[in-house]
């Protein structure tokens, strides 16, 4: 240790900081301990060095720590080590004989130090590190006792990494064959549990290696290290995210088995793009790689009575020598890719898929044989879909047979292929001895053999199997393969090699082959559909969290979404939404409808779309192709219940912002209230022309449809009527329509006489409302409320929904919400010509049901449904439960929050409402609507941040008229209601505030535990009396005498 030595008077001269030496500590700290950065000193550790358990050492920003070897261990954290600098101000721990940081601190001059010149921290079982900010480097000293060769190691401590650099920690030792090599690790997790994130870790022969606990990597650089980047077995799972991998000797190599998340990773590593995986599959694992492909650089195996299933879109790489990548299935292997996302069984120097994995540009180039192959065991199980196996063929199999290398060895398991392909691959593509195989839609092509059967069931079809140079099925067993129904490269079928007089110019096929009848063209060559986009109808998207979906509260599109996908569309490839703003106007959504088309044109590389619109999406659909920015990019449209002459239903929403009483319309007016509430509208009617919800004009019928009741004329049209406008323009424009090359479907519904088709209307008897008529008798119980009704979907009539005498209505017996899923095979065979083989319909619009809570801010809630199921938010985590079938929650960032639930169960819903922002009055509507039924209870409140509270739904689904909404009372409740009425003025004064205070005290009495023992039930019912007496005095408002006689009649009846 340097001296420092002063004259003693300058000391009564000098603040206490400025004296500073290096100070060295030895052996353990025993009491909590804080290391302030030194002037001119650093602190010295040697391998004594420990922090005991229990014991807190903070080290401040700015502190230098120097290191060196003195013994066997090194240090070592049994307590906590809290390490926290600053961008500025890191904390650096080092080697001794590092003199750019700290100085000469082993005072022998000038030095530079190397990896390897001290042991590294060790943190010990249950002790904590907080590192920030931090630098350690030039440890790596070990062997023999002396450590791991690392720079920090975790055996058993909870250990986090923000913000800092790992580097140089390794040691140059022998190699044991006369050479050196480099040993060390910049991170060694031996168990416990390990994070790091926004850190650089460089130059180490391995960057990170993890045997056990629980490990998370995020968003750092890992690069120059010797070996890779990182490496990993044991068990405990490890999480990869959005880290760079950057001139590595690969990225990462981990045995199969490690329960492994990884996505967003880059690599520009030298060679092994990718991370390495071999060895024993986890039972039930799933392996994916949509981030860096998985290198097979030996051998995975599946046992026997275990699943491994591959995911969409996941690229397998297999080494050849010396590695020989192969797959062992003797349990069961499920590799469902898609047409978008195919699953890739390929070489590592095939750099089409996933990358230049070798790093070595064009040097290599793949090839047949370049990988080992895929053996399927008897008795196990394997599934393709969608699967792309090529360049395989090795022959290094153990049965060294001549001539026969495969990519697939069948020894006995049942084998199912559908749409895959097999390419390039020697000597075939399958070799089967026993067991099934099933195949259809795939491709055979580019391998001498395409199958090469000794034994076992084969069956093919609807495939393509072309360009085998040998012979495309070989068989060689007594049993025949069935391989009807096939395309052979040539019209005229197959080479029948096993007749003297072959007959077909297409692939030869040997004895025992059942060829006849082929197809005379290649099935997987058929004209590509054109990608399809769903236009909904007006409440038919809304927003999560912001974004716009697809009907998620009464799942109008569902069905025909499924069965769309069951019959082959796959979603974001050629099946789209386009969910918008339906309250804005139609033609400012046609404009985004124009840069949907573009986008879904970009995904497919395609020219044009199709388009299934229902209901106002119809006029979104026809305002963008009828309009002057059309491109001539759509083929087929099906209108599904559009109003294309509009719906005199929506003349009771225009011109008074009322709504017939079904179903869907009582909806909108829920959700339309409170969005008046929340704009400041007082009334629907100002919410709509003022806001304004254009669409609900551009909905208003162009016929005749008004009935004046004292002469019974019907009024002609526009005379005395609300005027459409833009339907009136899109109908004396139609030619636009007709004469644009798309071809045009019009499906319109009929479910009987229910849909208002006249309106029968006398003079206003509502100021400033019906300034075109008032139906007659609407506000009467009884009676049509002026209301006649003809042939329609209950919304559209026939007529309203008749597009032009040239194009024939096909008609659908059924209401305006269920056409999409009753027509959903039909508009299948529409958009492809073909016979759908799956639909779906789950009675969406059958007996409906809907509960639905709306929250007037500042609060976020939770819904626990009869059977524990939840959803909204989690208060804990701040994510979101979705739990409950058929529910929807709008989320909480959102200032519309809400929460459906469609078809609600009986029994007890629990609702927990949580205060944010600052806190303050809330709201809370609970509406319950079904067929023919709406009831809607409000409760208020008022919540401080972050408090919660509990309000039960009672739910009868055979007597919805029973239906309550309560708040429970507690003390803090009724505490903060009586605290915040007096914040908000509904309380005037102190002593009133103070007086029910004091008796709320006296109301409720709890135990040690704080639970309700009891509730003096004559006190509240006299505190009422008080209530009345405010009241009355006018000491407190309406508003604080309906909140507080609440809680306090909550009180008196539980």
């Amino acid at each position: 240790m340097r001296k420092l030595i002063l004259p003693i008077f300058l000391t009564v001269f000098l603040p206490s900081f400025v004296f500073a030496a290096d100070v060295t500590i030895s052996g353990a700290i025993t009491s909590d301990t804080t290391w302030s950065p030194l002037v001119d000193g650093v602190y010295i550790i040697d391998s004594s060095f420990s922090v005991s358990p229990g014991v807190t050492l903070t080290i401040e920003p700015g502190t230098i720590i120097k290191a060196r070897t003195t013994a066997m261990g090194g240090p070592s954290i049994y307590g906590t080590l809290l390490a926290q600098g600053t961008s500025e101000l890191p904390i650096y721990f080092t080697s001794i004989w590092d003199d750019s940081i700290g100085g000469d601190t082993d005072g022998g001059g000038p030095s530079v130090s190397t990896p390897g010149e001290w042991q590294g921290l060790y943190f010990k079982e249950g002790s904590l590190g907080e590192l920030d900010h931090v630098v350690v480097r030039y440890s790596g000293y070990g062997g023999y006792g002396y450590g791991d060769f690392v720079g920090i190691e975790n055996d058993g401590g909870t250990l986090d990494i923000k913000n800092s650099n790992i580097h140089d920690n390794y040691r140059i030792i022998s190699d044991g064959a006369g050479g050196v090599a480099p040993a060390g690790t910049g991170i060694y997790n031996k168990r416990g549990t390990f994070s790091i994130s926004d850190s650089i870790i460089d130059h180490q022969a391995t960057g990170i290696y993890i045997i056990s606990g629980t490990s998370t990597i995020a968003r750092n650089i890992i690069r120059n290290h010797f070996g890779t980047g990182f490496g990993a077995n044991g068990e405990g799972p490890l999480t990869l995210v959005d880290n760079i991998f950057s001139g590595n000797r690969g990225a990462g190599s981990l045995d199969i088995a490690k329960p492994f998340v990884h996505s967003g990773n880059t690599s520009s590593d030298l060679t092994n793009r990718g991370f390495v995986m071999t060895g024993i599959a986890r039972d039930g694992m799933v392996l994916e790689s949509m981030d860096l492909p998985i290198l097979v650089l030996g051998s995975i195996t599946v046992e026997a009575g275990k699943t491994m299933t591959i995911a969409p879109g996941t690229i397998l790489k297999f080494g050849g020598w010396p590695w020989f990548g192969s797959m062992d299935i003797r349990g069961t292997l499920i590799a469902h890719g898609t047409t978008k996302d195919k699953i890739y069984l390929t070489s590592i120097y095939d750099d089409s898929v996933g990358g230049d994995t070798n790093g070595d540009g064009d040097a290599t180039t793949p090839a047949p044989r370049n990988w080992n192959a895929v053996y399927l065991e008897n008795g196990s199980v394997t599934d393709f879909d969608n699967v792309v196996l090529r360049y395989s063929g090795y022959n290094f199999n153990g049965e060294y047979l001549p001539g026969v290398a495969a990519a697939i060895y069948h020894r006995g398991a049942e084998f199912s292929v559908s749409n895959s392909i097999f390419e390039h691959n020697w000597v075939t593509a399958i070799y089967q001895d026993a067991g099934t195989t099933v195949i259809d839609h795939s491709e055979f092509m580019d391998q001498p053999y395409g199958v090469w059967s000794r034994g076992g069931n084969i069956t093919i079809s609807q495939s393509s199997i072309h360009d085998n140079a040998a012979v495309a099925i070989y068989n060689e067993s007594g049993q025949t393969i069935d391989a009807r129904n096939n395309w052979w490269g040539s019209a005229d079928g197959p080479q029948d090699t096993s007749t003297s007089t072959p007959t077909g110019t297409g692939d030869r096929v040997s004895w025992n082959v059942l060829y006849d009848p082929w197809l005379t063209s290649d099935p997987l060559l058929i004209p590509t559909r054109n990608p399809v986009i769903i236009v909904p109808g007006i409440m038919g998207s809304a927003y999560k969290n912001g974004v716009l979906v697809i009907d998620p509260i009464l799942h109008t599109y569902d069905d025909l979404i499924a069965t769309l996908i069951a019959n082959g569309y796959e979603n974001d490839f050629d099946l789209f939404t386009f969910p918008y703003e339906w309250r804005d106007s139609n033609v400012f959504s046609a404009n985004l409808l124009d840069d949907k088309i573009e986008e879904v044109k970009a995904i497919c590389d395609c020219g044009k779309v199709d388009i299934v619109a229902h209901s106002m999406g119809g006029l979104v659909a026809r305002s963008y192709i009828q309009s002057g920015d059309y491109d001539g990019d759509v083929d087929q449209l099906v209108f599904l219940g559009t109003p294309h002459k509009g719906a005199p239903t929506d003349y009771l929403q225009w011109e008074a912002g009322k709504f017939p009483n079904t179903f869907f319309d009582i909806l909108i007016e829920l959700f339309f209230e409170v969005e008046s509430l929340r704009n400041g509208y007082l009334t629907i009617f100002n919410y709509i022309h003022n806001r304004p919800i254009l669409s609900v004009q551009e909905l208003l019928p162009t016929f005749d449809y008004l009935k004046d009741d004292d002469t019974g004329a019907i009024r002609t049209y526009p005379n005395n009527y609300p005027q459409n406008y833009f339907l009136e323009s899109l109908n004396n424009n139609i030619s636009n329509l007709l004469n644009s090359g798309v071809e045009i479907t019009n499906i319109v519904g009929n479910s009987g006489s229910n849909t208002i088709e006249k309106i029968r209307v006398v003079p206003s008897t509502h100021s400033g409302l019906w300034e075109h008529g008032e139906p007659d008798g609407f506000y009467t119980v009884f009676g049509d409320k002026g209301l006649e009704r003809g042939i329609g979907d209950n919304t559209v009539t026939i007529f309203g929904a008749t597009l032009n005498s040239s194009i024939i209505n096909q008609e659908i017996s059924d209401n305006h919400q269920r056409i999409p899923t009753v027509a959903e095979a039909k508009i299948f065979n529409i958009l492809t010509g073909k016979t759908a083989s799956t639909t779906f319909d789950n009675d969406y619009g059958v007996d409906k049901k809907i509960l639905l809570i709306q929250l007037l801010s500042p609060v976020d809630f939770m819904i626990t449904a009869p059977n524990e199921k939840k959803i909204g938010k989690n208060f804990q985590t701040g994510e979101e439960y979705n739990q409950i079938q058929d529910a929807f929650y709008s989320g909480y960032q959102t200032d519309n929050e809400y929460i459906t639930i469609l078809n609600p169960l009986d029994g007890k819903y629990k609702i927990e409402v949580q205060g944010t922002d600052n806190g303050g009055q809330y709201g809370i509507l609970t509406s319950y609507v079904s067929d023919g039924f709406a009831t809607t209870t409000e409760t208020v409140g008022i919540t401080e941040p972050d408090q919660i509270t509990n309000l039960e739904v009672q739910i009868d689904n055979i007597n919805p008229q029973n239906i309550t909404t309560q708040k429970e009372i507690t003390l803090e409740v009724l505490t903060n209601d009586i605290n915040g009425a007096y914040n908000l003025g509904w309380i005037k004064d102190r002593t009133t505030r103070d007086y029910l205070l004091k008796k709320v005290h006296d109301i409720i009495k709890y135990d040690s535990r704080g639970g309700i023992t009891k509730v003096d039930r004559k006190l509240a019912k006299l505190v009422l009396v008080d209530l009345s007496n405010f009241l009355k005095k006018k000491n407190i408002t309406i508003e604080a005498y309906n909140l507080l006689k609440t809680d306090l009649e909550w009180l008196i009846n539980h």
